[in-house]
């Protein structure tokens, strides 16, 4: 709605984003989704379904969304086609040699258990690259 009203002085688009995944800059802080990670790797269960986006695809988005004067007052989504979740983490995790998990706790949980990938419901792709 702002973006309608004021479109005569500026052009602006907006990104939505799922779970950024990708390496973490010198000295940036562990942000809320790494602990996830962090805790994980530590052998904690934790239960979550999200999709995901590489932080290089999103600051593609990002710098299109700038450059592109037919991206003024459109949405655009940044995320996986499929959800994954914290259980398929922790299997690639062990897969890669992370020693702090346990799939033994992870198969004894029966809220991991119930978690499945989902497809949206809706499809929300557009090309801005």
């Amino acid at each position: 709605e702002l973006a309608e009203k004021y479109k005569d002085k500026f052009s602006v688009c907006e990104v939505l984003t799922a779970w950024p995944l990708g390496t973490l800059l010198p000295g940036q802080p562990v942000s809320s989704s790494m602990h996830t990670f962090q805790d994980i790797a530590k052998g904690k269960v934790v239960c979550s379904m999200f999709g995901v986006c590489e932080v290089a695809d999103l600051a593609a988005v990002h710098v299109a969304g700038l450059e592109r004067s037919e991206a003024a007052g459109q949405r655009y989504l940044v995320s996986s086609a499929d959800q994954i979740s914290t259980l398929e983490i922790a299997t690639w995790a062990v897969a890669a040699g992370a020693s702090g998990v346990d799939l033994a706790m992870w198969a004894a949980d029966a809220a991991a258990q119930k978690m499945a990938p989902k497809k949206p419901s809706t499809d929300n792709r557009k090309v801005l690259a």
